[in-house]
């Protein structure tokens, strides 16, 4: 094995036979790295007694600088039901208004956007589907995002639940600059 050495510190690194620098790394989510280091990590919950078709949950990005990113979706009913992530192309929503919470407990920042759920969101007109998923009654799935949705400022997005009984969704995301 040979060793690569700094002209500058006296630090070294080992290179293999195989002609390749070991290292040791730590890595970390971008969700994690963004309620740890900047305090942007939210989430919005909605619980709501639906009576079939109704948007459960609505957000819109009113960030002038950065962007939202949505890494989970997390659905759920007491009976069996479809949830349709959509993207709000026109309207003005309305409802009960939804403050996210910050999931770094320890940061007293807001996220800045409009939501409303807890009860049916209304003025808000669906445009292009962004993922359809259901459960069986009493039970719960996550969509797992992976980051690609991605809403800029005064983006939206809303879910609707098929189900006539209560229904859960929770969005979990986080704000990066644009």
């Amino acid at each position: 094995m040979s060793v690569i050495k700094s002209g500058q510190n006296g630090n070294t690194a080992n290179v293999n036979d195989q002609g390749q620098v070991e290292v040791a790394s730590v890595s970390e989510t971008s969700l994690e790295y963004a309620s740890k280091t900047n305090k942007k990590a939210y989430s919005w919950v909605s619980t709501y007694a639906a009576t079939g078709g109704e948007e459960v949950i609505y957000i819109k990005n009113d960030s002038t600088s950065d962007v939202l990113v949505v890494d989970e979706v997390v659905i759920g009913s007491s009976v069996a039901s479809i949830f349709t992530i959509f993207e709000v192309n026109s309207g003005t929503a309305a409802g009960t208004v939804l403050t996210a919470g910050n999931l770094n407990l320890s940061s007293g920042n807001t996220a800045p956007t409009s939501a409303f759920g807890n009860a049916s969101v209304t003025g808000s007109l669906t445009g292009m589907t962004i993922a359809v998923d259901g459960v069986v009654a009493g039970g719960f799935e996550t969509l797992d995002m992976k980051g690609a949705l991605v809403l800029g400022q005064n983006d939206e997005i809303a879910v609707t639940a098929s189900a006539t009984g209560t229904v859960y969704v929770t969005v979990i995301g986080h704000f990066k600059a644009a």
